[in-house]
């Protein structure tokens, strides 16, 4: 019966995909049942909505289901119900639409909080010309070649692969690559493939920031997306043989969680003297970048950090209060300090996730909540990457 539940979730998954490109994130589980979808079609959303309630019911009855898995798959389920009623034309204001696919409820951030930043900011930035202004060029004198980021790769990715499997329960057989993209609404994305092994994409539309290097490929890679992935296909999917595990819906709480880990990720692996101790010595001096002051860097990216609210706010504009892309756009370069292309592609990515914004920012805020008040941190950070962990579990252990 378990396994039956696994491939009815499975299934409603693809069901879902067919109305939403992209909604199934990865999958890794048996061929014949991605084949089956496959030969579904499109079904009516009417027919997938009452599976899902079957599959919930079902799923909340059966006595043979560890609690957490049940605890997981309603939350999961719960989410899948949400996109379908959406899909049927049900509107949502964003901060509901939020609570009801990944569990957490967003609120407007008081622009204060960025006032605060700017004022820090300003005292760290060389002088002359507007804050902005001077964010920009800023920004501009850390930009590194792409034919630079391959070369730094693989200094960056053995320093992080290291660290992570001194600490965290990899697999032995797991490996990811890093590919260079164009013309996308993100980034940089990781295409978890099944059997350990991901393909990281880096999107060239965007410039990589010698101080957002590292970040990058702790956050898509080492002990981020790919490590929780990896360590989630041994344990749950190989060892216990929890088949919904094989995919990734991405509108669900899964993605909370997942990209509270990635945003964390460095933070976890490296302390910050680390960070700057590394980059000062290793990564700037090798990338052509030796005149720069990493614990100045480093302390401008921490206050930057302070801004990630403003994303949040921007959808909020863009999705309940009528602002157009421009308007969007503008206040994004206002308050988040970021040029016109950078402005314009956050936009893009609001327009096609809509609330996916709030997990990064959120996600980070839950596991800093219950991360930073443990003595024993790096046990929690295992079970957010070995563990089927939902929202309201993991504020149980804050609490």
């Amino acid at each position: 019966m378990i396994n039956d539940l696994a491939k009815a979730y499975v299934l409603l998954s693809f069901g879902i995909e067919e109305y939403i490109p992209g909604y199934v994130d990865a999958y890794f589980g048996p061929v014949e049942w991605r084949k089956e979808a496959s030969n579904m079609g499109m079904r009516p959303l009417a027919d997938l909505s009452a599976e899902v309630a079957e599959l919930a019911q079902a799923t909340a009855v059966d006595a043979g289901i560890d609690p957490m898995r049940k605890q997981y798959l309603a939350g999961q389920l719960k989410a899948m119900q949400t996109s379908l009623s959406m899909l049927q034309g049900v509107k949502l204001p964003l901060a509901d639409e939020t609570e009801a696919l990944y569990g957490v409820r967003p609120e407007w951030v008081d622009e204060s909080v960025f006032i605060e930043a700017h004022q820090a900011l300003d005292e760290l930035l060389p002088p002359d010309g507007t804050l902005a202004e001077r964010m920009s060029a800023r920004d501009k004198a850390l930009e590194v070649s792409v034919e630079k980021v391959r070369e730094l790769l693989p200094v960056a990715i053995q320093l992080l692969h290291q660290r992570t499997r001194e600490r965290f329960p990899l697999p032995e057989d797991e490996s990811f690559e890093v590919v260079f993209v164009h013309d996308k609404p993100w980034g940089g994305y990781n295409y978890f493939l099944g059997g350990g092994r991901s393909r990281i994409e880096l999107n060239t539309d965007l410039p990589m920031r010698i101080t957002g290097l590292l970040n990058f490929l702790a956050h898509e890679g080492y002990p981020g997306h790919h490590t929780e992935l990896s360590i989630k296909e041994a344990r749950l999917m190989k060892d216990k043989g929890w088949q919904e595990f094989s995919i990734n819906p991405l509108f669900t709480p899964f993605s909370l969680l997942s990209e509270g880990i990635a945003t964390r990720a460095l933070d976890q692996l490296l302390t910050g003297e680390e960070q700057i101790a590394w980059e000062q010595e290793v990564l700037f001096p090798q990338a052509g970048f030796a005149h720069l002051n990493a614990r100045r860097e480093h302390a401008i990216n921490n206050l930057s950090r302070r801004l990630f609210g403003v994303e949040g706010n921007a959808s909020f504009l863009l999705h309940d209060r009528g602002a157009s892309p421009q308007e969007t756009s503008a206040y994004l370069m206002r308050w988040r300090l970021v040029n016109e292309q950078e402005a314009s592609k956050d936009v893009e990515f609001f327009t096609h996730y809509r609330s996916y914004i709030f997990n990064y920012y959120l996600g980070r805020r839950l596991l800093d909540a219950l991360l930073n008040k443990k003595n024993d941190s790096d046990r929690w950070f295992t079970r957010l990457l070995s563990e089927p962990v939902t929202p309201a579990l993991l504020r149980s252990w804050i609490d």
